[in-house]
């Protein structure tokens, strides 16, 4: 029997995931635990799979749609032939319900109107068995002008019963997509023929003629010994929903969170050559380690030392988390996600390395699962690789703190009266006031210099 397949919810906090591609096109068929379309979410991109054999006998998203979690993406059934009439006209039915406008004279976003259409002609395509089918079906507006179908609002208390599932009533809103046309290029003729000659874009050029149009002059100014085009075009990229929440999240941290910064440095000598000593016992194949996996286990030594502020803020109390959790954040193409090294306190450097490089691997290819990246207590970031000194980061809610790691540098200090070369690392952290003060972070980072400087206080097998 044909049914619905919805938009998984993906992560604990996406609220919307974008269509990337179809990876089984209508008319195939599904075998279990087979990628049917790969989908972007605030996290990264991943592929979304069907639990058990069947047909795909319609796409009710388009690549490129904005869809929440819970609402139908597509129809599945068991055999090629099978009447889906019926669901594609629930689905219109319900698309059309929700899209009404909530005035009597008020007048229909034009998206609702368009996904109605498009669904109207996949049921009368569906059921030409009546006259009145195939007239819907001519009449309808082609596919191709529909908009994307706008992501719901969370926290909307309004339910829907939709094939056996209760949906959010907001997953239905419907938004209007407005797509400017390009605009025209005012040219003379001669301007258009010879920059069709130099391989010229009029778009390109600054028109110096009547109300800005573009004369042959202008065309032979931008050509004139390889010069190119006389001006770069502006150009606008979609906002991915990984970099939509980063804005969201950041922008409620600046806005609400009280924070301060505690800067220091440390002397990182022994912490580098114990990171050279295990990279020499290892050899050739051997497990390698970074400073910053280093620094990730004294972190973790010292949220256990100084355990008040390996605790989160939760309005009313604060948690005062169990296991020591380190975040370190990794860089992705659309933002910045940070994997999680559960119990990090029990865990030797070399153990923490290889855990941190297979998290970042597959951070970078949107694989990661949700209790891979949520749940921490304490953030790293580290942004020593690029030659960066100091610099501050912002909260990674709800945790209450974040240290921002600079590069480590081999400078000129002095040791008992003489100069010697140090390696030394800055160091910042942000804190959330309203969980450490002032004193407190002070002495998680004293706790904290005492590891990076004796590192052979730590289990570092």
């Amino acid at each position: 029997m044909a049914q619905f397949f919805v938009m998984p919810q993906a992560s604990p906090t996406m609220t919307v995931g974008v269509v990337g591609k179809w990876l089984a096109p209508e008319g195939s068929a599904l075998v279990s635990s087979q990628a049917i379309a790969s989908v972007e979410t605030d996290k990264a991109t991943m592929e979304i799979e069907v639990f058990d054999k069947g047909v795909m006998l319609k796409h009710l998203a388009t690549e490129g749609q904005e869809v929440p979690p819970g609402q139908p993406i597509a129809i599945i059934g068991l055999k090629a032939d099978e009447d889906i009439s019926a669901l594609v006209a629930e689905y219109a039915a319900m698309m059309t319900s929700a899209a009404a406008p909530v005035a009597a004279d008020a007048p229909v976003p034009a998206a609702a109107v368009a996904t109605a259409a498009v669904a109207a002609s996949a049921s009368a395509t569906a059921s030409a068995s009546t006259s009145t089918s195939a007239s819907t079906a001519a009449s309808a507006p082609p596919p191709a002008a529909a908009s994307p179908a706008p992501a719901g609002e969370p926290g909307h208390s309004e339910a829907t019963a939709w094939h056996g599932r209760t949906l959010d009533a907001s997953f239905m809103e419907a938004r209007p997509t407005f797509v400017s046309p390009s605009p025209r290029v005012m040219a003379s003729p001669l301007a258009r023929k010879l920059a069709e000659e130099a391989g010229v874009k009029l778009s390109r050029v600054r028109g110096s003629g009547p109300g800005g149009r573009i004369v042959a002059a202008d065309v032979e100014a931008a050509s004139v010994s390889g010069r190119g085009p006389a001006r770069g075009v502006d150009s606008a990229a979609r906002v991915t929903q990984m970099r939509k929440t980063i804005a969201r999240r950041l922008t409620e941290v600046h806005q609400q969170v009280p924070v301060f910064y505690l800067t220091t440095s440390f002397d990182a000598t022994a912490a580098v050559a114990l990171k050279d000593a295990v990279a020499r016992r290892a050899g050739k194949d051997g497990a390698r380690i970074s400073l910053n996996d280093v620094l990730v286990r004294c972190v973790a030594a010292a949220l256990r030392e100084v355990s008040a502020v390996n605790a989160q803020w939760a309005g009313d109390t604060i948690v005062q988390k169990g296991s020591v959790d380190v975040g370190v954040a990794v860089a992705l193409p659309d933002g910045l996600i940070t994997p999680v090294v559960r119990d990090a306190d029990q865990k030797s450097i070399v153990e923490i390395g290889a855990e941190v490089r297979a998290l970042a691997a597959r951070a970078k290819e949107g694989k990661l699962l949700a209790e891979e990246y949520t749940g921490g207590s304490f953030t790293i970031s580290n942004l020593g690789m690029f030659a960066i000194e100091q610099f501050t980061a912002i909260l990674n809610p709800p945790e209450a703190a974040i240290l921002a790691v600079g590069s480590a540098a081999q400078v000129p200090a002095v040791v008992n009266g003489v100069v010697v070369a140090q390696w030394r690392m800055s160091v910042t952290m942000t804190c959330d006031h309203r969980v450490i003060d002032g004193a407190l972070g002070a002495r998680f980072l004293q706790a904290l210099r005492g590891y990076v400087e004796n590192p052979g206080m730590l289990a570092v097998g």
